[in-house]
């Protein structure tokens, strides 16, 4: 909001200055043409006037002050001479003045057919009435003299240009044009500034009507993908005039760890596949929006089948990568609601939620809603077990082996919990793990765990492992705890902890520190990678870690996928070449088994490779089946 704010004030204030700055230049612009159009009348005024002492010649003067009298025949061609000079300089009158005994007299000037209709020809050596001290003045002047001036013929500018005849007499030659074409020159020549004005403001305008539109526009669309975004959302559902429609909220749970890693711009490049992907495979009746960094909408109409919409967002085979270079893969969790408008996005956020919450592909928020009741009751029953279960010592350690499938020797166990019921029913963790953490109870889960591992195989060779999480790690009661155990423990170099990848990257530096206090004990580390995305290994491997197990997920595609085996390959030849372990989780065949070995993957866990025990037999060896 405040970036808007500051990007309007700029955008006001850069507008003022253009303003200002145009009507400054107009102004100059308009008095420069006004100086030029009364210099050019000047120019014209002089030239006629010295034109006309050239008509008359210096003769003509000389007998006028000497004699006062002038041939008739020679006075009337010399004024229609005037006359048709007058006509031709597109002035009113060219004349000529005498001054005797300190009055003026017109001793020629041109005339006008007005002036002969209206017997307003001037003759020879008519007085001058309205002779102003200025104009007698001039006749001292050495240079041209010019006045407004007022008689019987009108209002006129006038020259008067001095002149020295044969005698040494001095007379004038004038030249004069109406007030009225003056003014007329001078509209006219405003004439160029006001359109140059009109023709600025006018572009001015248009720049600022297209930059708001296409600011307008800018702010309706996500800079990254060029896809309408959350504004574009809001603003076609206030001017629908339907009012009830559906839609899905489709969220990428990879795009923060990519940003992250690669920077915004592979990010963007995912999220625009990804939206042009919906665009190009739905029906004219779908818009698609990005409404967050790692959000998409898709909405449709209310009558759409619920059916087409969720094969739709299936339709992408998100078990082969999302993109090649780099190597990424993604996976989406979908909320999906119908209904009014007002409430859509609302609604289809809750769902979207309980997807990722539940991890589902897609949920529909009426049978969300529907089903809330159950869930909510099958929760309060859950958290009365983990409690109970707490508080009776019912938590207990089951353990599954590590193989080395070429060597049929165990790496090590792995340790996870399982919830002993009242009813001696044995709960595994996808049953209540989401409880323990919403009862903040996890890290008094790994306590407990750790504690019986502790004092389970103190006093023997068997090597183990346990996970823990980004809450323990950030716990300082159960850092010390572990710190203080270690201390104690005869074989640290027996346990083996294991963090969770997206923990580890979304708390780079305190995940770090945490391993460097474990490992300065003398016990590994092991990081569970979520394998979709490679950048992440890289990263982990630049931590001091002893191994990394690929997540069953990952391990499920590889039979099927080449990209996922090109993928396993790649991560076992780097983890090789670090000297570093690799461990494939939920082995669960002999196909997948196979295609590990074809991989260079050899230490495997899994129920086809060893069942899950709540015992340890050390001396047993492990063939598969």
């Amino acid at each position: 909001m405040l970036l808007e704010k500051l990007r309007k004030s700029t955008v006001t204030c850069g507008f003022m200055l253009f303003l200002a700055s145009l009507i400054s230049c107009v102004y100059y612009t308009y008095s420069v043409i006004q100086r030029d159009t009364i210099a050019a009348i000047d120019n014209r005024l002089i030239n006629a006037a010295i034109s006309a002492k050239h008509i008359l010649g210096d003769d003509y003067h000389a007998q006028v002050n000497q004699t006062q009298s002038i041939n008739f025949a020679n006075y009337e061609r010399k004024t229609k001479q005037l006359s048709e000079l007058a006509q031709a300089l597109d002035i009113a009158y060219v004349y000529s003045m005498v001054l005797i005994n300190d009055k003026v007299y017109l001793s020629a000037s041109s005339y006008t057919q007005e002036d002969q209709n209206n017997g307003l020809v001037t003759q020879f050596l008519d007085l001058y009435p309205e002779a102003t001290a200025t104009n007698i003045a001039a006749f001292l002047s050495t240079e041209p003299v010019f006045e407004i001036a007022t008689n019987q013929w009108g209002n006129f500018k006038a020259v008067y240009v001095p002149h020295i005849d044969k005698n040494g007499i001095s007379y004038l030659s004038g030249a004069a044009i109406r007030q009225q074409s003056v003014k007329q020159m001078l509209a006219q020549s405003a004439l160029v500034p006001a359109l140059l004005a009109g023709f600025f403001l006018l572009i001015s305008i248009l720049v600022v009507v297209m930059y708001k539109y296409l600011a307008k526009r800018a702010a309706m669309r996500d800079s990254g993908t060029g896809f309408e975004n959350h504004i574009a959302l809001e603003k076609h559902f206030a001017n629908s005039s339907v009012h009830h429609m559906q839609m899905a909220i489709i969220w990428v749970h990879e795009i923060e760890n990519i940003n992250r890693f690669y920077g915004t711009k592979v990010g963007d490049k995912v999220m625009k596949k990804l939206l042009t992907y919906f665009q190009q495979h739905s029906a004219k009746n779908y818009r698609v929006y990005r409404i967050a960094t790692n959000k998409l909408v898709l909405l449709t109409a209310k009558d759409t089948p619920y059916d087409e919409l969720t094969n739709l967002i299936l339709s992408y085979n998100f078990n082969t990568p999302f993109l090649v270079e780099p190597f990424i893969y993604i996976s989406l969790r979908a909320g999906i609601a119908r209904g009014n408008k007002s409430l859509l996005l609302k609604n289809a956020h809750i769902a979207a939620l309980q997807a990722k919450q539940g991890n589902h592909h897609i949920v529909n928020y009426s049978e969300a809603v529907n089903d809330s009741k159950a869930l909510y009751l099958y929760n309060l029953e859950i958290a009365h077990e983990v409690r109970e279960a707490f508080d009776n010592k019912r938590v207990v350690p089951y353990f599954q082996a590590v193989i080395d499938n070429h060597t049929k020797q165990t790496l090590h166990y792995e340790c996870t919990p399982r919830i002993v019921t009242a009813h001696g029913e044995i709960l595994t963790p996808d049953a209540f793990t989401h409880t323990v953490q919403r009862l903040r109870m996890d890290g008094l889960l790994t306590h407990r765990l750790f504690t019986q591992c502790i004092n389970r195989f103190r006093k023997t060779q068997v090597s183990w492992s346990l996970t823990v999480s980004i809450q323990d790690i950030l716990d300082p009661n159960i850092n010390e705890y572990i710190a203080n155990e270690l201390q104690r423990y005869p074989h640290p170099a027996n346990i083996t902890l294991v963090l969770l990848e997206p923990h580890v990257i979304a708390n780079y530096l305190s995940v770090r520190a945490f391993i460097t206090m474990i490992k300065s004990k003398g016990i590994k580390v092991m990081i569970h990678s979520f394998g979709n995305d490679f950048a992440n290994t890289l990263n982990i491997l630049k931590l001091e870690i002893d191994g990394i197990k690929l997540d069953g997920m990952l391990v499920k595609q590889i039979v099927h996928d080449k990209n996922t085996a090109l993928f396993v390959t790649h991560t076992a030849a780097t983890a090789k070449q670090h000297g570093i372990q690799l461990i494939a989780t939920m082995v669960e065949n002999k196909a997948i088994a196979d295609a590990l070995h074809k991989a260079n993957v050899t230490l495997m866990q899994g129920n086809y490779i060893a069942q899950t025990t709540s015992h340890v037999n050390p001396l047993s060896t492990h063939s598969g089946h």
